[in-house]
C-alpha cells in the first residue's frame, strides 16, 4: 500500500512539474528562440484603437473586456524551432486549459485553448504554426462564452 501511495505522489509531482501557465511557456520560447514577444494591457488597447474602430460592433466590445495580453512572434522560423514552439505549447496545463479547437492542415496548427470560470472565459491561448512562422497568443479578462458563442455565429459562413 505505501508503495501505491508513494507511486501516485512521484506521478502527481512529475505532471506538476510540467504543466506550466501561458506566461510560462511564452517566457520559455522567448529565452530559447529570441521570440519576439508583444505585451500589452487594456490601456494600451484603448490608446491604440483610440476613435479608431475596427469597424464589426462585437470585436470593439469583446476588445473592452480583455485586461491584457501577448503576442509572441517567430518570422521565418525553421523546423528546430517550430519543433520547440510546438513541444513548449503541448506543456500548457490541461488541467487548467480547457481545449476548445485543434486544426491541422499538412503543415499549418492552430490549437485554441481557454480557462474558463463558470459561464466566463477568463484566458484565452491561440498557437498557430504554418511552416513559415509560429505566432502565440495569450488574452486575460472577463469574456461572456455567450459573447464568444454569438460573435463565432455571426462570422461563421455556412455552405
Amino acid at each position: 500500500m505505501k508503495k501505491i501511495l508513494a507511486f501516485i505522489v512521484m506521478a502527481a509531482f512529475c505532471l506538476t512539474g510540467t504543466a506550466k501557465t501561458a506566461d510560462e511557456v511564452i517566457k520559455e520560447i522567448e529565452k530559447a528562440i529570441g521570440a519576439q514577444v508583444i505585451r500589452f494591457n487594456q490601456e494600451m488597447i484603448a490608446m491604440q484603437m483610440g476613435e479608431k474602430k475596427t469597424g464589426i460592433k462585437d470585436v470593439d466590445e469583446m476588445l473592452k473586456l480583455i485586461d491584457n495580453g501577448s503576442v509572441l512572434i517567430i518570422d521565418n522560423t525553421d523546423k528546430a524551432k517550430t519543433d520547440i514552439f510546438n513541444s513548449k505549447t503541448e506543456e500548457l496545463d490541461d488541467t487548467f486549459y480547457e481545449s476548445i479547437a485543434t486544426v491541422f492542415d499538412n503543415d499549418d496548427r492552430v490549437k485554441v485553448l481557454g480557462h474558463m470560470e463558470g459561464e466566463t472565459i477568463k484566458e484565452i491561448v491561440v498557437a498557430v504554426t504554418d511552416g513559415e512562422d509560429c505566432v502565440m497568443v495569450h488574452l486575460t479578462g472577463s469574456i461572456p462564452k455567450d459573447k464568444i458563442g454569438q460573435l463565432i455565429n455571426d462570422k461563421t459562413i455556412s455552405f
